[in-house]
């Protein structure tokens, strides 16, 4: 049977990056004392509030179809948190809930992006944003970010890579996987750049939740942001919510219009118990979430200190988020390699930065997903590692 054409372009380009994790999983389920930090999926456990209000709303009933884009509860929190985190209104028509964050992201593209549009993304990008990108039938085009200065925006770059084709600029901040913030002043000269180019501004801000020292500020409060910005926006990372898959939109009108109508059509509504239990994490879970975000940055510290001063590495402190880059450039190593050769040599599975972009060839991306003491032994066998290099 044939299929259709675009499919191969789903995978995404660093598919085999995974393989080191995998092997990782498969050794600890052998018995093999494996430190995995290869994966961002939190080590919490969903907060036991939120598993029973799922439970309530289940034997209440909430088990059958619901309309595509969100129930009232789940709105009316969604609604409440963004207009507290944002101090700009965030009427209930402009959110639309769906399946994860990348649910959103494809749902925003395949409404707001025609086949051969282009969408810039800045690299190093997240794996999956090509692969949905392609799935609409567009086309990425990436600008670097500047690694000289912290990850920034490159403005410059992001101008002249705009061509008649261009449809939206993806702004991820805080960013994955490097984890900096970019600075209100980069925000506004993106949003700035898309309103001159008439652009979509899609806006993941899936770790907004998750900032440390420097606060992230979201161009859908700036001048002109809500008429076309698009905020990406999930739980998973934030409430250790992943497999709940609860994301949601936050745009115009009309593109909420046509988002709940794509919906319609590929969900026919989303799952109401779970939305129950998302809207009490979101309204009553604000000590769990605090807990959450302060043993990340913890983590974050513990991490860094043990390998502070180790020679061939470097590491990129993270202003948010749950990850870190190691630059192994002076090792004169690339991430695939020493990904490959830590599992077998230490235990200790790490993500190649290659699986990125090629920018991060000489990286390795690391989760802070586990506990404080087993991720210091994890910090302590990758310097014992290093230094026998």
């Amino acid at each position: 049977m044939k299929y259709a054409g675009f499919v191969d372009s789903l995978a995404a380009s660093g598919t085999d990056a995974w393989a080191v994790h995998t092997r990782a999983l498969q050794m600890k389920a052998q018995g093999e004392p494996v430190i995995v930090l290869s994966v961002g999926d939190p080590d919490f456990a969903t907060p036991p509030g939120v598993i029973e209000a799922c439970t309530r709303a289940m034997e209440a009933g909430a088990t059958k179809y619901s309309g595509a884009g969100g129930i009232p509860v789940m709105l009316e929190a969604i609604s409440m948190r963004e207009e507290e985190r944002l101090g700009v209104p965030v009427p209930q028509k402009n959110i639309v809930v769906t399946a994860g964050a990348q649910n959103a992201l494809y749902v925003t593209m395949r409404c707001t992006l025609e086949a051969g549009d282009e969408v810039i993304i800045l690299a190093p990008p997240y794996i999956m944003f090509e692969g949905v990108i392609r799935a609409c039938g567009a086309v990425p085009v990436t600008v670097p970010l500047d690694a000289a200065n912290g990850f920034a925006v490159d403005l410059e770059g992001l101008r002249q890579a705009i061509t008649p084709q261009t449809k939206a600029v993806l702004l991820n901040s805080p960013h994955n996987p490097t984890g900096a913030v970019a600075s209100p002043e980069s925000v506004e000269a993106v949003l700035t750049i898309c309103r001159e180019n008439d652009l979509w501004l899609y806006s993941d801000e899936v770790y907004a939740d998750l900032c440390y020292e420097q606060p992230y500020t979201s161009p859908y409060t700036m001048e002109g942001g809500p008429d076309r910005t698009v905020l990406i926006r999930s739980m998973s990372k934030s409430h250790a919510m992943s497999g709940w898959r609860v994301g949601w939109i936050v745009g115009p009108d009309q593109l909420c219009v046509h988002a709940r109508n794509l919906l319609n059509s590929m969900q026919y509504g989303g799952s109401a118990f779970v939305q129950h239990a998302a809207a009490h994490a979101l309204n009553n879970e604000g000590a769990a979430e605090a807990e959450m975000r302060e043993a990340y940055r913890r983590r974050r510290d513990i991490f860094l200190q043990h390998l502070s001063g180790i020679s061939g590495i470097s590491i990129l402190r993270p202003d948010a988020g749950i990850f870190c880059l190691m630059d192994l450039s002076a090792l004169g190593v690339t991430g695939k390699k020493f990904s490959e050769d830590l599992l077998a040599a230490q235990q200790v599975s790490v993500l190649d930065g290659g699986a990125f972009d090629p920018s991060l060839e000489h990286h390795v991306r690391i989760a802070f997903c586990q506990p404080e003491d087993v991720l210091g032994e994890g910090a302590e066998r990758i310097a014992a590692f290093v230094r026998g290099m």
